[in-house]
């Protein structure tokens, strides 16, 4: 099991069920998900045909359009990822701009926004025990 942790983001990625769980905390800029998207990417154990849940519970940001366009365009720039992401968020402006997001993404992985994890999993077909570990990491 390959990690990494940082004040305000850490993920893990767990080979044996093939799959990747980010976690942000408090206030989260685009440039801070880039930021974890670059140090994912650089794992040792990463594998871009994982899923992936990003646990974006209690986390507050603020972008503009301009800054999601921006972020959508260093992901499809990179390709990196071939996997299904589900996007866990609990405040209402971060789950707009996770809506925005999914709607003006183009590919080429798929992308769900939900306020559960066991909507996460679902959307995965995994079992929630899976995750219990690393819920509240």
């Amino acid at each position: 099991m390959a990690g990494h942790d940082h004040p305000k983001h850490a993920f893990t990625i767990l080979r044996e069920q093939r799959l990747i769980l980010c976690r942000f905390r408090g206030y989260v800029t685009l440039a801070d998900v880039k930021e974890a998207t670059e140090a994912l990417w650089a794992a040792p154990g990463y594998d871009p045909s994982f899923n992936g849940i990003v646990n974006l519970e209690g986390v507050t940001t603020r972008a503009g359009l301009d800054e999601l366009q921006a972020l959508i365009g260093f992901l499809r720039n990179r390709a990196s990822s071939t996997g299904h992401w589900v996007v866990v968020f609990t405040e209402p402006k971060a789950a707009t701009l996770g809506m925005l997001f999914k709607v003006a993404w183009p590919g080429p992985f798929r992308i769900e926004v939900v306020s559960t994890w066991e909507a996460a999993c679902r959307f995965l077909k995994v079992d929630l025990p899976v995750f219990a570990p690393a819920a509240g990491a």
